[in-house]
């Protein structure tokens, strides 16, 4: 199958993201990573979704949920999307509708697993994907979706 070029998340973040049909789900390998302030270590399936499009708004910590993502047809995305029953056009579709109603606040992009792990180092509400390749700092932890 051919590629195709979608305006994901365009209005809302100002990037082209770029969609392959024919690239299988990706089913393990990559972690969700949260800031160490944050003390939740599970979230079911339903959690993570209402956190990634913006139901909750805060953590249980009082820092506010800052998603970070990597925009397009990339194996994290992938990964979440398939965490979420979606697929990644789908997901940033949706991710960009609740930035549009302002349900969600807008995403922070990102590049990269490494950016994912930086990204959840340093800002105390944050949630992203990155591969479990990745070290781990002691300011992020993983935590488990149920």
């Amino acid at each position: 199958m051919g590629r195709t070029i979608a305006l994901g998340l365009a209005m809302s973040l100002g990037i082209v993201t770029a969609l392959t049909a024919s690239r299988p789900a990706i089913a393990a390998g990559f972690v969700v990573l949260v800031n160490a302030a944050n003390p939740i270590v599970e979230l079911s399936r339903t959690e993570l979704k209402r956190a990634v499009t913006g139901g909750i708004k805060q953590w249980d910590s009082g820092a506010v949920v800052q998603l970070g993502i990597v925009p397009g047809d990339v194996p994290e995305t992938q990964y979440l999307a398939t965490l979420l029953g979606s697929t990644p056009r789908e997901l940033l579709a949706r991710i960009q509708e609740q930035v549009f109603k302002g349900e969600l606040r807008r995403p922070a992009i990102l590049r990269s697993s490494a950016d994912c792990v930086s990204f959840a180092r340093s800002v105390q509400g944050a949630i992203c994907v990155a591969s479990d390749a990745e070290p781990v700092p002691p300011e992020a932890h993983a935590v488990t979706i149920r």
